[in-house]
């Protein structure tokens, strides 16, 4: 199959959620098929306009109206998503640049009117979020938020109205798609967040001592991480552990290790336990220095790739049970406790199922790397192509019979 797709988000490299989403499924496409992805990237990125990596051809550019729908948001006049009236105004030609027509079209929400005037066979809404959702509880403080959120509402309805398929990133989103814009089963299918297999495994014992050395980590201290983008959820995770669970473990031999953009909240921070790193593309040098992931949010949609990436690094995973949606068939590998419950757990030092000595992950882990979940979303597109449509979703099928950790209150 020759797989078009189109993103507003640079997906490489892939140091965010929307980015490792989506350069994790067209990777895993490319695998066993053609894949080119057009990326809308703002004006200041200084990726090349074409590359190929992994297989996957891309190319990058850009629109004046992003970079206005992006000052607006930051004038909090308006949301990002405005940008969406430039594409459907103006168009990006840069896929009909190649002269094959493609079998498949996967667009991301904002550039669906690409997907609605490609010839493709199959044309597929790649949701990373029921959207309308995700505004409502994580968008930006601007003016009219609720007539904003209707308006997304509609976009997202017309999106998913115009595809012959959508994919979302769990069951419950998927369900909520189902039900919001009275798609039929058939319609949907589901292709979970996942983690870089390529990248993301336990470390030799060599490499931790480097890594914690680095970090001036000390021996028999207990590094927690705490990995996420800048939104509201993981601010409020972030809050928790650095307002409430991080001082009640105080004298107690903890660090708290935070990477990513959500770190920017932390800014003139100095207490004992706590080491923060920006935004990084080398995520497992990091995580080869921690022995804990903490995923203590309460809100957001979608589901969060931090826990499969814990766990493909061998980590114990400490997490609430809003954390572990769309993850269920990972329950037996980590433990779940409410935010009262965090700095308890923590204190009897759980482990990894690496327990330091590396090996490959446990098959129901190693099914969410994203090079496998990409092969199973081209078998289903070829399978819809071929005429077979079916109502079970794109899902991974761990092995059972693990002892699962306890969950607490």
């Amino acid at each position: 199959m020759l797989i078009h797709g189109a993103t507003d988000v640079d997906m490489h490299p892939p140091v965010f959620g929307g980015a490792q989403r989506c350069f994790g499924l067209y990777r895993g496409l490319a695998r066993r098929h053609a894949v080119r992805v057009l990326c809308m990237v703002p004006n200041r990125s200084r990726g090349a306009p074409e590359e190929r990596i992994d297989g996957v051809d891309i190319l990058r550019r850009k629109a004046w109206h992003t970079a206005v729908a992006w000052r607006l948001e930051q004038a909090r006049l308006s949301p990002l998503f405005l940008a969406e009236r430039g594409h459907r105004a103006a168009p990006p030609a840069a896929l009909q640049e190649w002269d094959e027509a493609p079998d498949v079209v996967m667009t991301d929400l904002h550039l669906a009117v690409l997907r609605e005037r490609a010839g493709a066979r199959l044309r597929v809404h790649h949701a990373h979020n029921v959207e309308v959702d995700h505004f409502r509880t994580a968008g930006p403080p601007i003016l009219a938020r609720g007539w904003w959120a209707g308006r997304l509402r509609s976009i997202e309805a017309r999106a998913v109205a115009t595809a012959d398929l959508v994919v979302a990133a769990s069951d419950e989103d998927g369900e909520r798609l189902r039900s919001l814009y009275g798609l039929p089963p058939s319609r949907v299918i589901v292709a979970p967040n996942g983690y870089d297999e390529t990248g993301i495994r336990p470390p030799t014992a060599a490499a931790r001592a480097r890594a914690r050395g680095a970090l001036g980590i000390a021996e028999g201290e207990t590094v927690c991480a705490f990995v996420g983008s800048d939104v509201p959820h993981n601010r409020a995770g972030l809050a928790l552990l650095t307002e409430a669970v991080m001082p009640a473990l105080a004298g107690g031999g903890f660090r708290l290790l935070v990477v990513g953009r959500v770190a920017r909240a932390l800014a003139g921070r100095r207490e004992p336990w706590l080491i923060v790193r920006g935004e990084t593309p080398m995520l497992s040098g990091l995580l080869d220095a921690a022995d804990v992931g903490l995923n203590p949010v309460v809100a957001g949609g979608g589901s969060n790739i931090k826990l499969p990436t814990y766990l493909a690094a061998g980590l114990a995973v400490v997490t609430t049970a809003h954390g572990l949606r769309g993850f269920d068939p990972l329950r037996p590998f980590v433990t779940v406790a409410e935010p009262g419950a965090m700095a308890d757990v923590l204190r009897e030092r759980p482990v990894g199922w690496a327990h330091g000595a590396g090996g490959a992950p446990p098959a129901p882990v190693a099914a969410y790397a994203w090079g496998r979940i990409g092969e199973r979303l081209g078998d289903a597109f070829a399978a819809r192509l071929a005429g077979v449509a079916t109502d079970d979703p794109v899902e991974v099928t761990p092995e059972r019979g693990h002892d699962a950790r306890r969950t607490l209150g």
